[in-house]
């Protein structure tokens, strides 16, 4: 299984004075995949037979998964359901994805 989290670095109306140079950017990757494996820690102790890959990656979040799951047979993206549902809507992600998916998709709703 490989989990992917994608980010974007802040513009320059949101840059701060850690966030400059190409060093932030790749702290900050090393910062997520740090956050990405704590997350992921409780599924590999519950399920250890199962290799699980972290990636992350800068950009947009629709294009990394695409690309992290060019070989994948399976692409499974999460759909947060609304607290107050009023129409079946997918975030712009899952949405993306749903267009531009070339393997099979699961689309897993989620609280």
């Amino acid at each position: 299984m490989r989990a992917v989290h994608a980010w974007r670095a802040p513009d320059r109306l949101t840059l701060g004075a850690a966030d400059s140079g190409p060093a932030a950017g790749q702290e900050r990757a090393e910062e997520w995949l740090r956050f990405l494996a704590a997350v992921l820690q409780v599924w590999r102790d519950k399920y250890p037979d199962v290799e699980v890959l972290e990636t992350v990656a800068e950009g947009r979040p629709a294009d990394a998964l695409l690309k992290a799951a060019s070989d994948a047979r399976l692409l499974v993206v999460g759909h947060r359901l609304p607290a107050r549902p009023a129409l079946p809507r997918t975030g712009p992600v899952t949405h993306a994805v749903i267009q531009q998916a070339r393997r099979p998709l699961a689309v897993v709703p989620h609280g």
